[in-house]
């Protein structure tokens, strides 16, 4: 009878550790993807400031161009 007491104690602690790290698993699991949520938004403001960027440029670059015209002419 202590053998089979034994036994269950020992089959309960080893599903409490395991249940134990699926939790910490899961935790960190989340913290990641709030990592990742975090990180897609800042390049989607990057990316926003980029194209803001670029059509400055190209108005930028088209002015001159039409500056140039303007003084060949």
């Amino acid at each position: 009878m202590k053998t089979v007491s034994k036994l269950l104690a020992i089959i309960f602690l080893m599903g409490f550790v395991a249940c134990k790290d699926t939790n910490k698993e899961e935790e960190e699991t989340l913290a990641a993807i709030e990592e990742i949520e975090t990180i897609e938004k800042e390049l989607e403001v990057i990316a926003v400031d980029i194209e803001k960027s670029v059509k400055d440029l190209e108005e930028a670059l088209k002015e001159l161009g039409d500056d140039l015209k303007e003084i060949d002419n």
